[in-house]
């Protein structure tokens, strides 16, 4: 039904989002009006002219504006799609949208709310930005429930179709407005619960103490909240470590509106839309003496918690970020204990200038002066300058990017993490977008950074920093919140000289074994006639 609803508007240049939403509404808005004014339900049976005046005298044009075609079409589409469910076709219809590319929530999240919203004994809803969560809405039907529901989102037509389906429900309410902007509404609710756009920022006109639209957003929700109600927000994973503003404002808002809960959510929840990591976080303004941290993981189509543990709430205010993976996984074990030894250490930001390489596209790629470290000419620990590729460009347009001897350069993307430090070289040289560039200062040596980085402790703190799931992804400004053991010059000296020669005297006996057993081989083949 939906595909043939479709099709006629496709042949018709009826082929937006919008414009598939609106002709469906206006189709069982009309429907509904014939319904109405028949209340003996007798079989009413209208011509193509009769039906194409009711529907322009009826549903009229102020609410869905001009019809976009003739009598005749009307009433192929009105016999085509009169018995959609609204709801189902909003869905699909969004999903297979292509342009606005919006994100539709995992359904397991929208029933985690509802179960929270029932042992809490909360009644009184808001769903922000609801077109996000309708697979989650057609799935658990909540609406069915005893709930007192807002329904909000920024987009017209979806409004229009969702009073629309919800036409006959007294519980359910629709309104349109967005929360990157202080909502003018008098009633407050007990249960929010919203998906702010990842990485949006608000513009220097919007009226906000946070350009990120994750925080702005859930300052723009706390005004709404009751007493003793809580907000469930999903939140990329930057949000739960990124130093700066985004720190000022995980301090304020768990002094304003105290955290509950944070559940990292599975890897891969939100494909195609996202892979990075997710984390669904509950603020509360009742007053609790404890945190839930937790996992969850998809088993038989439900969101389940797999772990869980709970800190003192004055505990979890003196923590710097948010990252609870430290504190549910046994194998972070390494990190709570470096972040617990007493010595000195010092964040990378401090100590070096950090910056990612230039954003190169393969057609971009020829015969040039300037050479481009990617991330195949990093192998085992060096860094292999004879298969640079190149580009032809002006020195003084990639002067920013250039890698300069004693660099440590580090992969940002890709599967696993590779570290080398830059040697001498009479060529220029920049990182592309796959590199991350730390140039220390006097204190730090470079090979001393390499060395503790590609430690297990190293390592683990650079995985805590991840962004992404399956396939890596660094953000220099997290780099920079990695912390490194001080020593002096010496000590460090120290360790880069033991290392370098425990490494070659490996190197040797390897090469060492491997010519031994080449010349055994040759010598057994040898021997077999």
């Amino acid at each position: 039904m939906i595909e043939t609803f479709w099709n006629i508007c496709l042949l018709h240049d009826i082929g937006t989002r919008d414009q598939l939403l609106r002709e469906a509404v206006r189709v069982i808005r009309t429907k509904q009006i014939l319904e109405q004014s028949n209340p003996s339900n007798e079989d009413l049976t209208l011509d193509p002219e009769e039906l194409f005046r009711w529907m322009k005298e009826r549903v009229g044009e102020r609410e869905l504006g001009h019809f976009p075609g003739d009598r005749d079409l009307f009433y192929k589409l009105y016999h085509a799609g009169k018995d959609l469910d609204l709801l189902e076709y909003a869905l699909q219809t969004l999903q297979q949208d292509r342009v606005t590319g919006g994100i539709i929530v995992y359904p397991g999240i929208v029933e985690r709310f509802v179960d929270m919203c029932k042992r809490s004994n909360y009644k009184s809803l808001l769903i922000t930005e609801v077109e996000k969560y309708l697979k989650g809405l057609i799935e658990t039907k909540f609406f069915l429930e005893p709930f007192s529901i807002t329904l909000l989102t920024e987009s017209y037509i979806v409004g229009r179709l969702l009073k629309t389906y919800f036409d006959s429900s007294s519980n359910v309410t629709v309104i349109q407005g967005s929360i990157y902007q202080p909502l003018p509404l008098q009633e407050k609710y007990e249960a929010v619960l919203a998906i702010p756009n990842f990485g949006m920022k608000m513009t220097d006109e919007d009226d906000t103490t946070i350009r990120d639209a994750e925080g702005a957003a859930i300052n723009n929700l706390v005004p709404l909240l009751q007493e003793g109600g809580t907000i469930s927000a999903t939140f990329p994973a930057r949000m739960m470590f990124q130093s700066g503003a985004i720190a000022n404002w995980r301090k304020q808002i768990n002094d304003w509106l105290p955290v509950k809960s944070i559940c990292l959510l599975p890897d891969g929840l939100f494909r195609p839309y996202t892979s990075i990591k997710t984390y669904q976080v509950e603020f509360s303004n009742s007053i609790g003496k404890e945190v839930l941290l937790g996992r969850s993981k998809v088993e038989n189509t439900k969101l389940v918690t797999e772990k869980e543990i709970t800190v003192y709430s004055d505990q979890f205010r003196t923590f710097e970020d948010w990252r609870i993976e430290m504190l549910i996984d046994e194998d972070q074990d390494v990190i709570r204990s470096f972040q617990q030894v007493v010595i000195p250490k010092v964040k990378l930001r401090d100590v070096a200038e950090i910056f990612r390489g230039k954003s190169i596209l393969k057609q971009d790629l020829k015969p040039g002066t300037i050479k481009v470290l990617n991330i195949s000419n990093i192998e085992d620990g060096k860094v292999v300058l004879d298969r640079l590729e190149t580009i032809d460009e002006a020195e003084r347009k990639i002067k920013r990017y250039e890698i300069l001897p004693d660099d440590l350069v580090m992969t940002c993307r890709g599967t696993v993490t590779k570290l080398a430090v830059f040697p001498e070289t009479n060529e220029t040289v920049i990182a592309s977008a796959n590199i991350i560039v730390i140039r220390f200062k006097s204190t730090i040596l470079s090979q001393y950074a390499k060395i503790f980085l590609e430690s297990p402790t190293g390592s683990a703190l650079i995985q805590s920093f991840q962004r992404g799931t399956t396939v890596m992804n660094l953000n220099p400004a997290d780099v920079a919140e990695i912390e490194i053991p001080v020593l002096s010059q010496d000590q460090q000296l120290e360790r880069i000289n033991r290392y370098i020669q425990e490494e070659e005297r490996y190197n040797t006996v390897v090469r060492e074994a491997t010519t031994r057993w080449e010349q055994v081989k040759n010598q057994i083949y040898s021997d077999l006639y």
